[in-house]
């Protein structure tokens, strides 16, 4: 009707029943030296690779950006100095037009007259590459954002 649970008993000293192993004195923790330096250098291999991979990609489009922005820029103060009545425009030449701007127009009518219309941050330079956005419609500069235009 009972019943009744041993358990073993084992005796006090028997506790830990895993043998000890003698303790080493020496005991290596980490990377030895020529592997940091292994993985420095194939670190610093790719990294150069990536990096000169990416910054001649970018080169162009930096480039054609620049040049829009340049362009953009042009047409917008174009426009303006067209609508002051400024007499800039040499009808059928994009660098000379450019070139008028540079140098300065003034307005001749309305609110902008006697105002000064000029390019200020552009160099000569930077013209070729931001006029091949630009186009000439009935004598008015024109943004053309795909620069497939003469």
């Amino acid at each position: 009707m009972f019943m009744i649970i041993i358990r073993p008993v084992l005796p006090f000293f028997a506790t830990n029943l895993r043998p000890q192993s003698p303790p080493n004195k020496w005991v290596a923790a980490g990377f030895s030296l020529l592997e940091l330096l292994t993985v420095i250098c194939v670190v610093g291999i790719l990294s150069s690779v990536a990096v000169s991979w990416f910054g001649g990609n970018n080169r162009a489009v930096i480039e054609r950006v620049t040049n829009q922005r340049n362009a953009q820029e042009i047409v917008s103060l174009g426009v303006c100095a067209t609508m002051g009545g400024a007499h800039f425009v040499v009808p059928g030449d994009k660098q000379a037009t450019a070139a008028n701007l540079m140098v300065g127009v003034t307005g001749q009518q309305g609110m902008w007259k006697d105002k000064l219309f000029r390019l200020t941050n552009l160099q000569p330079t930077d013209l070729p590459g931001a006029l091949t956005f630009v186009k000439f419609d009935s004598d008015l500069l024109l943004y053309d954002p795909s620069g497939l235009q003469p």
